[in-house]
């Protein structure tokens, strides 16, 4: 799922952008950050955006949720990152707020060595 993958770290990069430009931020950061924890590898997309209000963070991952104004957005973006993390890759897409804005965390199990091996065998 490299090319579904991609699109994920995309739609989460734009959004930041999208937060960060509308705040007209004049220090705007987007970091990624990725790391093993566990038997899952975690990738961090955070901004400095100022975070994401606590009534709209519930409905963040819903089809349809936009905070975009008309037109802007179709509120499939996030629904379809979690879909392909959840569904497709048998991860998890979460969110919370950090310190300075918002911080979508991506794991994904890592494939145990032999589980990699039966798989190149086939």
């Amino acid at each position: 799922y490299k090319n579904e993958f991609s699109q994920v770290i995309l739609n989460l990069v734009s959004n930041a952008k999208d937060v960060l430009v509308s705040k007209e931020k004049k220090d705007a950061n987007i970091k990624l950050h990725s790391y093993k924890e566990g038997s899952d590898i975690k990738i961090e997309v955070s901004d400095n955006g100022g975070g994401i209000p606590e009534d709209v963070l519930e409905h963040i991952f819903e089809p349809y949720f936009t905070t975009k104004e008309e037109g802007q957005g179709t509120g499939i973006g996030l629904y379809m990152s979690k879909m392909i993390i959840e569904e497709n890759m048998g991860g998890s897409l979460t969110v919370n707020n950090g310190k300075e804005g918002a911080v979508f965390t991506i794991a994904l199990p890592l494939k145990q060595e032999s589980e990699a091996v039966e798989s190149a065998a086939g």
